[in-house]
Order: C-alpha cells, then sequence, then structure tokens
C-alpha cells in the first residue's frame, strides 16, 4: 500500500510538472536561479546610510568594525577560534566561505589583521564589476554558473589576495 502511495504520488508530481511547463507551443525557459554568497551578505550589512549601495567610506568602516567584531580579545590578530565564531556570526556559518584559510595566506594559524583587510578588500575587488569602488545590490547576485569576470592585472606570482602563491 506504500509502495502504491507512492507510486502515485511521484506520477502526480510528474503530471503536475508537466502542466506546469506549457503546452509545448512556444519557447521554455528555464527559470533564472541566482546565488548570494556569504560573504556579500557581509557586504549588505556595510551599508550604513541604507542607499542600497555600499560606498568605499562604508566598505572602509565595515571592515575596521568586522575586523573588531571578530578580535574578541582585542589582541590585534584572530586566532582560529575567533575567526569561527565570527564566521558563524557573520556569515552564517565556518562552512559557508570564505574560509580560514582564504586569510590566513601564510597559514601561521593567525590572522593579522594586515591579512584580514586584504581578503576582504580582495573580495570587494571581485565584487566591483564596473571598478567604482563602490559596491550596487546588482553586483552581489550571481547567475547560477556565471564566471566572474578576470581581475585585470593579475599576476600569476601573486595570490588573488595580495599575498605570495602558495604554488
Amino acid at each position: 500500500m506504500r509502495l502504491k502511495t507512492l507510486a502515485m504520488s511521484a506520477g502526480a508530481a510528474l503530471a503536475l510538472t508537466a502542466c506546469a511547463s506549457g503546452s509545448g507551443s512556444g519557447p521554455t525557459r528555464e527559470p533564472i536561479r541566482a546565488l548570494m554568497s556569504a560573504d556579500a551578505l557581509m557586504f549588505v550589512s556595510f551599508d550604513a546610510d541604507g542607499d542600497l549601495a555600499v560606498s568605499a567610506a562604508e566598505i572602509e568602516a565595515g571592515i575596521t568594525r568586522e575586523f573588531a567584531r571578530a578580535d574578541a580579545n582585542s589582541d590585534g590578530s584572530l586566532a582560529p577560534i575567533e575567526f569561527q565564531n565570527w564566521s558563524n556570526q557573520v556569515l552564517g556559518g565556518s562552512q559557508m566561505g570564505p574560509y580560514r584559510l582564504d586569510f590566513d595566506r601564510n597559514v601561521d594559524n593567525t590572522i593579522t589583521r594586515a591579512e584580514f583587510e586584504a581578503e576582504v578588500r580582495g573580495r570587494v575587488t571581485d565584487y566591483d564589476e564596473d571598478q567604482n569602488g563602490a559596491l550596487s545590490r546588482g553586483e552581489f547576485v550571481r547567475l547560477i554558473g556565471q564566471a566572474r569576470p578576470a581581475r585585470s592585472g593579475w599576476d600569476p606570482q601573486i595570490s588573488p589576495r595580495g599575498g605570495p602563491t602558495t604554488r
């Protein structure tokens, strides 16, 4: 009986899908799917004046605020547990990325203020499609499967965030 109910449910779902996709006349389109990453959620929180854009000044203030939030013991650097706690609060979890090693480029188990700022600024550059130093809402959203444009002036000897490569 349970198998019969499952089979009927699956058949009904297929029929509903077929009806929803149209009668076959005219082109059908896949729905547009978009993604907003955890770092974009952080950037949205930088919008202090509520104008739906993040200015260069708001970015700098946001970086300062987030480092202070992450540096729980105010020693000027982030231990792994401090980064994880910050990531859970701000990014929605340590599994969401950016990850600790994205920030800790020299892999010394400590994230300095300079490393933190370099990573966040590098991510701002990644999102800033029109390269005006500010971020608009449209720059935060990526269509599924859409590649990010390559950064101009990329040097293979320097990592995307400004530190030495690990190759």
